[in-house]
């Protein structure tokens, strides 16, 4: 079924990437074009912009010979109003007009021959009309050369002009084709588009077929195994309720037979101890042993098992205090056989079963006790603050949007090597000899279950000789 599902994957693949292709190419060519239908539209429009700059300027001109030829014959004032109007006007449209060509240097150096022609004309009427206003008895009298450099005058800005209409006409014909070109392409390009799209429709809609051909297949593959996983959850459901019935005969039927060993074994020595010949008293004893040993180990294991799953414990919110004060009550005697110091500072309350933080912080004090070193007074101490952001990170089981507190539980111990630092919490994992320190090395193991169970995580820190420091990261309730 594997390997029929591939090729269909595949060939999804192959054509969701032509699809692509093809969307990228449509898109870009269609793109190309509009930018090259607006770059030559916005030059035609530029184009006839400076072309209609042009003919306004020189209607501002032939207006300026107009008026002052007007005053020069009839002497009205009116006429130089206009004239100066006319002035003012073609000052602002050579203006416009230079900056309109700035990319264009023929143009410019018509523009500013242009300009210093109508400063030149312009000198000529200011210096005819400062004569008339001298002669006013001169109204309508004409000299012809004064006519004839008059003429010659409009006549080589006329030409200027005309130059620059010349130029601007040849620009805009050559843009407007262009504009036109590319006008006339754009329905090769709709239906290639088009083409393109119809092809990519059909690739979709073969691709989609062969992919729910293989999703068909898929889902009757996924439909048995989930049947397969059933039938495996109904016989795990089954092993756990003989591991169930497994720990009742532990916690019962195995443990009522060490306790007859442990009690003839008690008669054994009251009654015979001293009278075995050979190593009869000491067999007695390692058998005693054997058996207590037994015992603590089926015990720890139980704890072991109903550990993070306490079936009729209540979760409520734990005043963590609370739970400390009255656990160290019930150590007082193992904490003054010591003469350890103890200190507790403020803790959160965090939710969960009293039960179940008791054992936590009893298995980590009973720890310290236990591994102190042999001529030191212990000192242990519990500490909380809020745990950090970046603390919070490292651990992906923890929530970064909840807010956690950091619990810590110091001591001034034998310590152990930092390599061991996670080896300490997995069950029957111990760094010590039986001799040196009892216990059957489960209690790290219940600690840790059950805080995960919480939501939260626990980390030690160490170095041999430096005591040690177990760090509990839990979330908390503001209250």
């Amino acid at each position: 079924m594997k390997n029929e599902q591939n090729p269909s994957i595949r060939q999804v693949k192959v054509y969701s990437i032509v699809t692509l292709i093809l969307i990228l190419i449509g898109s870009g060519v269609s793109y190309w074009t509009a930018g090259r239908i607006e770059y030559y539209t916005d030059g035609v429009m530029h184009t006839s912009d400076v072309l209609q700059r042009t003919d306004e300027l020189y209607s501002s001109i032939l207006e300026r010979e107009t008026n002052i030829r007007g005053y020069v014959l009839t002497g009205n004032e009116e006429f130089l109003t206009n004239y100066n109007q006319s002035n003012v006007n073609a000052e602002l449209l050579l203006i416009q007009l230079q900056a309109l060509t700035m990319d264009n240097a023929r143009q410019q150096n018509n523009i500013e021959e242009l300009r210093g022609l109508i400063n030149s004309r312009v000198r000529t009427f200011e210096a005819s009309i400062e004569y008339m206003k001298e002669h006013s008895n001169l109204v309508g009298f004409l000299d012809p050369n004064k006519v004839n450099n008059a003429l010659s005058g409009y006549t080589l800005i006329k030409d200027v002009v005309l130059r620059i209409n010349d130029v601007e006409n040849g620009l805009f014909q050559q843009k407007n084709q262009s504009l036109i070109n590319n006008i006339n392409a754009l329905p090769f390009i709709v239906g290639l588009i088009s083409i393109f799209s119809i092809t990519i429709g059909l690739m979709t809609f073969f691709s989609i077929y062969q992919f729910n051909k293989s999703q068909l297949a898929a889902n009757m593959e996924i439909t048995l195994f989930q049947q397969k996983l059933k039938d495996q959850i109904k016989l795990l459901d089954d092993s756990n309720k003989e591991l169930e019935q497994f720990a009742y005969v532990a916690s019962h039927d195995l443990q009522e037979p060490l306790r007859k060993i442990t009690a003839f074994s008690d008669l054994l020595k009251e009654q015979y101890g001293g009278k075995l010949e050979g190593e009869g008293d000491l067999y007695l004893s390692r058998i005693t042993a054997a058996a207590v040993r037994m015992r603590r180990l089926i015990t720890d294991l139980l704890e072991y098992s109903r550990a993070g799953r306490i079936e009729n414990e209540k979760i409520t919110t734990v005043k963590l205090s609370t739970v400390i004060s009255e656990m160290l009550e019930d150590y007082e005697i193992a904490i003054q056989d010591k003469s350890a110091k103890i200190t507790v500072g403020k803790l959160p309350k965090v939710k969960g079963s009293d039960t179940e933080y008791r054992q936590v912080f009893q298995n980590l004090i009973s720890n310290s006790l236990k591994f102190s070193k042999p001529s030191v007074n212990p000192e242990i101490s519990i500490t909380s603050e809020k745990a950090s952001e970046e603390l919070i990170n490292i651990y992906p089981s923890l929530d970064s949007s909840e807010n956690y507190y950091l619990i810590k539980v110091s001591d001034n111990g034998i310590g152990f090597e930092k390599a061991h630092a996670d080896r300490i919490f997995s069950i029957f994992q111990r760094l010590h000899g039986k001799k040196e320190y009892e216990g059957t090395g489960i209690g790290l193991s219940i600690t840790r279950k059950i805080i995960e169970k919480n939501g939260g995580v626990i980390f030690a820190e160490s170095s041999a000789g430096n005591g040690a420091v177990f760090n509990i990261i839990l979330p908390y309730i503001n209250a």
